[in-house]
Protein backbone atom coordinates (compact mmCIF):
# COMPACT_ATOMS: atom_id res chain seq x y z
CA UNK A 1 0.00 0.00 0.00
CA UNK A 2 1.21 3.50 -1.23
CA UNK A 3 1.25 6.73 1.01
CA UNK A 4 0.99 8.99 -1.87
CA UNK A 5 -2.01 10.35 -0.25
CA UNK A 6 -0.40 11.18 3.24
CA UNK A 7 2.64 12.35 1.28
CA UNK A 8 0.34 15.01 -0.74
CA UNK A 9 -1.54 15.97 2.51
CA UNK A 10 1.92 16.43 4.49
CA UNK A 11 3.19 18.87 1.57
CA UNK A 12 0.44 20.86 1.62
CA UNK A 13 0.12 20.72 -2.01
CA UNK A 14 -3.09 20.16 -4.36
CA UNK A 15 -3.46 17.42 -6.72
CA UNK A 16 -4.14 19.37 -9.44
CA UNK A 17 -1.19 21.41 -9.25
CA UNK A 18 0.90 18.50 -8.78
CA UNK A 19 -0.52 16.81 -11.71
CA UNK A 20 0.32 20.37 -13.68
CA UNK A 21 3.64 19.80 -12.84
CA UNK A 22 3.97 16.28 -13.54
CA UNK A 23 2.23 16.86 -16.98
CA UNK A 24 -0.58 14.42 -16.19
CA UNK A 25 -4.30 14.11 -15.83
CA UNK A 26 -5.28 14.67 -12.01
CA UNK A 27 -7.31 11.73 -12.39
CA UNK A 28 -3.89 9.93 -13.25
CA UNK A 29 -2.75 11.27 -9.37
CA UNK A 30 -6.11 9.94 -7.74
CA UNK A 31 -5.64 6.73 -9.33
CA UNK A 32 -2.35 6.36 -7.91
CA UNK A 33 -3.83 7.01 -4.33
CA UNK A 34 -6.02 4.24 -5.03
CA UNK A 35 -3.64 2.08 -6.60
CA UNK A 36 -6.39 1.60 -9.70
CA UNK A 37 -2.92 2.11 -11.34
CA UNK A 38 0.87 2.59 -10.99
CA UNK A 39 2.47 5.53 -12.16
CA UNK A 40 6.16 4.43 -14.30
CA UNK A 41 9.83 4.86 -12.36
CA UNK A 42 10.48 7.96 -13.91
CA UNK A 43 7.30 8.99 -13.03
CA UNK A 44 8.03 8.21 -9.15
CA UNK A 45 10.86 10.32 -9.94
CA UNK A 46 9.48 13.16 -10.46
CA UNK A 47 6.58 12.94 -7.92
CA UNK A 48 9.47 12.48 -6.00
CA UNK A 49 10.97 15.98 -7.32
CA UNK A 50 7.47 17.83 -7.02
CA UNK A 51 6.91 16.41 -3.11
CA UNK A 52 10.21 17.62 -2.39
CA UNK A 53 10.61 13.77 -0.65
CA UNK A 54 12.07 9.99 -1.30
CA UNK A 55 10.34 7.33 -3.17
CA UNK A 56 10.23 4.98 0.45
CA UNK A 57 8.01 7.75 1.72
CA UNK A 58 5.64 7.59 -0.86
CA UNK A 59 6.01 3.46 -1.67
CA UNK A 60 7.29 1.70 1.99
CA UNK A 61 7.51 -1.29 0.00
CA UNK A 62 10.21 -0.87 -2.67
CA UNK A 63 12.28 0.81 -0.02
CA UNK A 64 11.61 -2.58 2.18
CA UNK A 65 13.07 -4.80 -1.12
CA UNK A 66 15.72 -2.35 -1.48
CA UNK A 67 17.15 -3.00 1.95
CA UNK A 68 16.65 -7.09 1.62
CA UNK A 69 18.40 -6.90 -1.46
CA UNK A 70 21.63 -5.51 0.18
Amino acid sequence: MNKLKEVIAESGLRKNWIADKLNVKPSNISMWISEERKPSKARIRELCKVLKCKVGDIFPELKKRKQNEE
